[in-house]
């Protein structure tokens, strides 16, 4: 069986995952502005479809939690939105905010995690986390014992949501 090009690239681009389409557009919004393209991080998509989850159960924009959960677990910002229906079209609406878009084009960012959740009344709300930081989990040897140490020390002051990090 012969395939054309076209049928080949077609047959290519149906099974490169979804995930992989997000990171293009994220990454191309960056390479427009001149960014270093990010590494999906599956910790921080794990952390970005918490929140979203958690707003979709309140009902709620907001960075609850973001100073307390996500940022000593890696997160250095974080953009929430609602009201789009895929990927592409929450990235459009933060790089439409001064803040949001700040975040999206920090240089200290190296990985990102993105997710969404749809509430009880349908409102899909999203999550975009950004890091950059030292590995989440890491072995510390204090003496002749060693421990898992699950945050990473911060910064002071290398914390940043879009809007605000109130918590």
């Amino acid at each position: 069986m012969r395939l054309s090009v076209t049928a080949l690239i077609s047959i290519i681009l149906l099974s490169v995952p979804a995930a992989t389409a997000a990171a293009m557009d994220l990454n191309s919004y960056r390479a427009q502005h001149g960014r270093a393209a990010l590494r999906a991080d599956a910790s921080l998509a794990g952390l970005a479809y918490f929140h979203a989850q958690s707003m979709a159960r309140r009902n709620s924009l907001d960075h609850a939690g973001f100073k307390t959960e996500r940022f000593p677990m890696g997160a250095n910002a974080e953009n929430v939105s609602f009201g789009c229906s895929d990927q592409a079209c929450a990235i459009r609406q933060w790089a439409n905010s001064a803040p949001h878009r700040a975040n999206m084009l920090r240089k200290d960012v190296t990985t990102y995690g993105i997710a969404s959740a749809v509430a009880a009344n349908g409102r899909q709300y999203w999550v975009m986390e950004l890091g950059g930081a030292p590995a989440v989990v890491r072995v510390v040897t204090r003496g002749s014992r060693q421990y898992m140490q699950t945050a990473a020390p911060r910064r002071k002051g290398s914390v940043s949501a879009a809007t605000s990090a109130k918590d």
